[in-house]
């Protein structure tokens, strides 16, 4: 239901079995403000800076002995026998240099299955292909539990010394809850967001102003998602 494609479609559900063509009219009319609003690039980018900037740009040169990763980046194919990968994988791909570079120790990558069945682990194929990579089996801790956000936190903690520097990568527009999750549990890891939907040149270009995109509606589905996913954990108590 937080689809704006789907509220547009059913406005015009709505129309087309409405009897009152002034009512018709009205959907009408609402369907096209509401596809027109929701697949502007200028507009989603204005409102997505605001929500992704409230965590600052890692720029850190510490050394890490952690970094979280939290995962809904794969899938794996069983037919082929291989990963797939999402658009958001630059959760991983971009502390892995931080990993080879030394300034990660290790990566703990959380994420399980959301099947009732526990199969088709995510943190299992994922450590397989960071090994393929050439990272050392002793250097990945896994989570192979966690089901959302919460959980990701809640189990990665178990996995960790008190002590530890830890960074935490996950999209931008993910961070803000996921940080107030593993805060919530009394650990304050240093943010690595990533993956972001937001951007900074040619804000203001003529195609970006008027051209509606489809891929921008799809992108407001991830901001409506995070916003509805932290009033939830904070009515929870989650975050």
């Amino acid at each position: 239901m937080l689809q704006p494609l789907v509220w547009v479609v059913a406005l015009i559900i709505f129309s087309l079995g409405s009897k009152v063509a002034k009512r018709r009219k009205t959907y009408q009319i609402t369907a096209l403000v509401v596809l027109l609003f929701f697949s502007n690039q200028f507009i989603f980018n204005e409102v997505c800076r605001v929500w992704e900037n409230q965590i600052p740009i890692f720029r850190a040169t510490e050394k890490f002995d952690v970094a979280i990763v939290l995962g809904g980046i794969s899938n794996y194919d069983e037919f082929h026998s291989q990963p797939n990968f999402h658009g958001n994988s630059e959760r991983l791909i971009n502390v892995l240099p931080l990993y080879f570079s030394g300034q990660v120790k290790k990566i703990l990558f959380a994420g399980g299955s959301g099947r009732l069945d526990k199969q088709n682990v995510e943190a299992i194929h994922i450590e397989k292909y960071l090994m393929s990579l050439g990272v050392k089996q002793r250097d990945i801790l896994l989570d192979t539990n966690s089901r959302n956000t919460y959980e990701n936190a809640k189990f990665a903690v178990e996995l960790v010394n008190q002590n530890d520097r830890l960074l935490l990568s996950t999209s931008a527009t993910h961070m803000v809850r996921s940080l107030a999750c593993f805060e919530k549990l009394g650990i304050s890891p240093t943010p690595f967001p990533v993956d972001y939907m937001s951007y900074e040149d040619n804000r203001f270009e003529l195609d970006k102003l008027l051209a509606p995109s489809p891929r921008v509606i799809m992108h407001w589905y991830w901001l409506l998602h995070e916003w509805v996913g932290i009033v939830s954990y904070t009515l929870r108590g989650y975050c």
